[in-house]
């Protein structure tokens, strides 16, 4: 019997099939997108009302109606939302033709300012800068959240599925794998604590960073401030670069139509909010940070971007969680786990 080649100890016929599965879902998660989205989505709102269902469920008793009121809630949220949103995006997209005129007169002040015998060469930053990209671009983001709230009936369908089955799933999966029952319990059990942590988390830090955002840009005249709050809201999902990418926009914006002193204390107020609750407020929040690398993190946000654009690396977070816990289950793909955990020393 010939030997079985072997690179650095593992089956090559084993990397083989690793691959083709790995190609098969990526494939499946870029053409089954408008099943799995939804779905993802309709998991984490399970975990979000989730903490608040089960405190209805025990103060009145009936299961059913607690996770019904919750998710009519919920849905009523996100389409009065919308609105206001698809409202704001047509507010500012009116106002577009004005604001370009007091950019080209704010470049024209720009050009013509001299500091200490310096001037500023502004052509870069024409080129750069136009309030007919910032409107692309905030349409755009807009219109992707619009597209996914198209299919929040699909969502809302996987959500009453996924209440009803979260009764009966476990005492099926107790008869059908006794012997493995543990593992799927333990990995249930973190897996939906850590997502029901980082979901909560994130939620309120999020919604608190966009209700001052709102108050702020509001209270400043910013015309689209509703939509600059929401995209605030949204791309706080995304770590490490969504939340600074989010107040670009409105600063350009403040900059375009007020004095630099009061557009500094814009970007000011708006860095200093991002700061304080990404740092201060979520770590209290959350107890700690997740165990992830922020490479792995960036990388796997990067490639659900990709598959999924805007809504998957909003997503790409949770689905990373989801992911190493699994890969945590298992002896056979611990190490991998530890590849993609911040603290491996840690890990045994």
């Amino acid at each position: 019997m010939g030997e079985k080649n072997r690179l650095t100890g593992v089956e090559l016929n084993t990397l083989t099939n690793s691959a083709v599965l790995i190609f098969i879902c990526i494939l499946a998660i870029i053409h089954l997108k408008v099943i799995l989205q939804p779905l993802v989505v309709a998991v984490l709102l399970f975990f979000l009302i989730r903490p608040p269902a089960q405190w209805l469920e025990e103060k009145y008793g009936h299961p059913l109606l607690a996770y019904g009121i919750l998710t009519m809630g919920v849905v009523s949220i996100i389409f009065i939302g919308a609105d206001i949103l698809y409202a704001s995006l047509t507010d500012f997209s009116g106002q577009a033709d004005e604001l370009s005129i007091q950019f080209r007169d704010k470049i024209s002040w720009l050009s013509e300012l001299t500091i200490y015998g310096y001037s500023f060469d502004t052509s870069a930053l024409t080129n750069l800068i136009t309030v007919e990209r910032i409107n692309d671009i905030a349409t755009g983001f807009v219109g992707s959240i619009a597209g996914f709230t198209g299919s929040a009936v699909t969502v809302f369908i996987f959500l009453i599925f996924i209440i009803v089955e979260a009764e009966t799933l476990p005492a099926r999966l107790a008869a059908a794998y006794p012997d493995e029952m543990d593992r799927i319990s333990k990995v249930a059990e973190n897996a939906g604590a850590g997502i029901n942590t980082y979901v909560v988390t994130k939620a309120t830090v999020a919604l608190g960073q966009a209700i001052i955002v709102a108050a702020l840009l509001a209270w400043q005249d910013i015309p689209g401030w509703f939509m600059w709050a929401s995209i605030t809201f949204l791309l706080d999902f995304v770590p490490y670069v969504g939340a600074p990418l989010s107040f670009i926009p409105p600063v350009i914006i403040s900059f375009i139509i007020k004095d630099p002193v009061v557009a500094l204390m814009i970007l000011g107020a708006l860095f200093a909010n991002q700061v304080a609750w990404g740092q201060f407020v979520e770590p209290q929040l959350a107890g700690q940070r997740l165990d992830m690398s922020p490479i792995a993190i960036l990388i796997l946000v990067a490639f659900w971007g990709w598959a999924w654009g805007i809504m998957g690396m909003i997503l790409g977070v949770p689905l990373a969680v989801i992911m190493k816990l699994a890969l945590e289950s298992d002896p056979r793909t611990r190490p991998i786990a530890i590849m993609l955990s911040l603290n491996a020393g840690s890990k045994k």
